[in-house]
């Protein structure tokens, strides 16, 4: 990792969150493509790197403690640069998915200062556009963070099934303490989230850390619950 960092302070995104948005990004897993291969934090697809035109690709998988709705958030940004070291692609993660980040008039990458891509997140939500006015499409965008935040309680992925758990008063007590402590109207003017070096680990790192991070914000709610009694 130490020998990447510079690689990846230099093609960092420039993520804009929403001025009111209430949870900060607490961790970047980033991993270097330099071919074709799977991506083990989005296993659903595989970045793909023609040699011909690509020198690299870098996954930036952005780790949040909280969705607006739900407990954890990780989302992806990919940037593929040329041999001319030039940014030449950018794709990011949306609900599963993933779009091309690209201006709408010139289908060109949409770029801050320098090689660094320039990606909105849907408010609480955390959903990657390359435009801001984007956000009103999608469904419930304003309800998710105030009317229906915290409906989703605690997701528990396969793999950590055995070191996360929950029940149905924890996933109650969940919906209930982001509602009340993270309930928020989106302000949808927007401000960039300085990503330190220091945030940066290889995804093995996060990976290793997920359980630990999920359980100690589950403890945290637990006392939220007690407090409430």
């Amino acid at each position: 990792m130490e020998e990447n960092l510079k690689l990846l302070a230099a093609y960092k995104p420039v993520i804009m969150l929403d001025k009111k948005e209430p949870f900060e990004i607490t961790a970047v897993a980033c991993t270097v493509f330099h071919e074709t291969k799977r991506s083990s934090s989005f296993p659903k697809r595989e970045i793909e790197i023609n040699p011909d035109t690509t020198a690299f690709a870098i996954e930036y998988a952005i780790w949040y403690d909280y969705d607006i709705q739900h407990l954890y958030e990780l989302e992806h940004v990919w940037v593929y640069v040329g041999h001319d070291k030039t940014v030449q692609h950018v794709e990011a993660s949306f609900h599963g998915k993933y779009l091309n980040m690209v201006n709408l008039d010139t289908g060109k990458p949409v770029m801050a200062e320098g090689p660094h891509p320039l990606v909105y997140a849907q408010p609480g939500k955390h959903a990657l556009l390359p435009d801001q006015r984007l956000i009103r499409l999608v469904p419930d965008w304003w309800e998710s963070c105030m009317e229906k935040a915290g409906s989703d309680g605690i997701l528990v992925p396969d793999m950590f099934e055995t070191e996360i758990s929950t029940d149905e008063e924890l996933q109650k007590l969940t919906g209930i303490y982001i509602r009340e402590q993270f309930g928020f109207r989106p302000a949808m003017e927007f401000q960039p989230f300085d990503l330190k070096d220091g945030i940066f680990i290889t995804w093995e790192a996060l990976k290793s850390s997920i359980p630990e991070r999920v359980n100690r914000q589950i403890e945290i709610i637990r006392e939220y619950g007690k407090k409430k009694h």
